[in-house]
């Protein structure tokens, strides 16, 4: 984890659809300024080869972004945040969308 801020991890899921795959990391971390909804995540869904589809996070270090954000192949766009689960579920949905059955 980058800087000194302590964390929990909430949840930390990898699943393997041949030359594809999706990453799912997040821990419970203090407010801060860097993190105030006390989350830090990455979802991250890509080709082996080290493309990106879709990645949603909130690192706060991508210029002219919204705190949360979903970067995809066109570039990076803002989406609303309701929490880490419900984002979790947007995720698993739009990878099923790709044609893979992640339950």
């Amino acid at each position: 984890m980058a800087g000194d801020e302590p964390a929990t991890l909430l949840f930390r899921e990898r699943e393997n659809f041949g030359d594809r795959y999706a990453e799912v990391r997040a821990w419970d971390v203090p407010d801060s300024d860097r993190y105030p909804d006390g989350v830090k995540y990455s979802l991250q869904y890509g080709t082996l080869d080290g493309e990106t589809i879709i990645r949603y996070d909130n690192f706060p270090d991508h210029p002219g972004s919204a705190h949360h954000h979903k970067h995809t192949r066109d570039g990076v766009e803002n989406v609303d945040f309701d929490g880490v689960h419900p984002l979790y579920k947007q995720f698993k949905n739009e990878v099923n969308e790709y044609g893979h059955d992640w339950n």
